[in-house]
């Protein structure tokens, strides 16, 4: 449907949720099985004093906690230029180390994985026009200008990256069942995202969900955490932990963009194109995960 030139698309929470739920079972199953056949393993090992793996897999999932400018009180903010709104978020990944040193425990590794942090508001919309037609952002104040409604923001930033951990071979040096490990990884990251919203209020289609797309720009960041392998069998275990991921340390910028209902990130200062970008907006979040774990090969000592 078309109104004014603009186009309207339906809103589909339903499938937002379903595939969140299909990722987190996918990932029981997962876990689910490689306990299974770890325990078979081990019933079928007289000595559990293994070697450390040549290769480590992980596939991991869990909670991401928005940080900095990431992180807003309400959507509003976003409107304001002040930060991007969200609260919550979730996240997953793959990683693929490889182990070196006599124990395995220099590892450098690469990374591929998507984070969405995002917020909700049942209550309100943020913006009446419903319309950007004119370009964005403005040249002076704000769209912020709030009626009853709902809405809901989006960032979602698939990325890829390399880095290096060392694994602490030594707590359990004979029979390596378990150890901590700590690193840091460089990242490419691609942030999108969208802000959407429903209101009987508005100036124009009201009572018909709006979308409004954040373009996607490339960014260049880094992480560093720590966490720890627990092994149920010689080729497979569970690794958890926390990360701190800073995903536009480099490549900030801010520019004019004259497109329907779209916008550029905007995360770097730019006071030229309005007085409300004084400063520059870093997206970070701490993930906290959970996976399942394969090993493969094994190291000399």
């Amino acid at each position: 449907m078309s109104i004014s030139g603009k186009i309207i698309k339906t809103k589909n929470n339903m499938g937002g949720k379903s595939m969140r739920i299909s990722k987190f079972s996918v990932l029981i199953v997962l876990l689910s099985f490689f306990a299974f056949n770890s325990i078979d393993a081990q019933v079928k090992t007289k000595a559990r004093n293994w070697k450390s793996p040549l290769f480590t897999i992980d596939i991991v999932g869990g909670y991401a906690l928005p940080l900095q400018e990431a992180k807003g009180n309400d959507i509003g903010e976003f409107w304001t230029f002040k930060n991007y709104g969200t609260k919550v978020g979730w996240g997953g990944g793959f990683n693929l180390k490889f182990g070196l040193g006599p124990q395995g425990q220099y590892r450098p590794y690469v990374t591929l994985g998507y984070t969405q942090m995002q917020n909700s508001d049942d209550n309100t919309a943020y913006m009446r026009a419903n319309w950007i037609n004119n370009g964005y952002p403005p040249t002076s104040g704000t769209m912020l200008d709030p009626v009853p409604g709902q809405s809901e923001i989006f960032l979602r930033i698939p990325y890829f990256g390399a880095g290096f951990e060392y694994a602490v071979t030594m707590v359990d040096k004979k029979k390596r069942m378990w150890y901590p490990f700590f690193g840091v990884e460089f990242l490419m990251a691609v942030v999108t995202g969208v802000y959407r919203q429903t209101s009987d209020n508005v100036n124009i289609a009201p009572g018909i969900e709006t979308a409004f797309n954040i373009k996607s720009d490339v960014r260049l960041g880094f992480g560093g955490g720590l966490g720890a392998t627990i092994r149920f069998g010689k080729y497979a275990g569970i690794t958890f932990g926390g990360k701190y991921k800073l995903y536009n340390l480099i490549g900030k910028k801010s520019d004019f963009l004259r497109e329907e209902n779209k916008m550029n990130l905007l995360d770097k200062a730019a006071t030229d194109l309005n007085a409300n970008i004084s400063k520059d907006r870093n997206i970070g979040v701490i993930e906290f995960y959970l996976g399942a774990t394969i090993f493969l090969g094994k190291t000399k000592k």
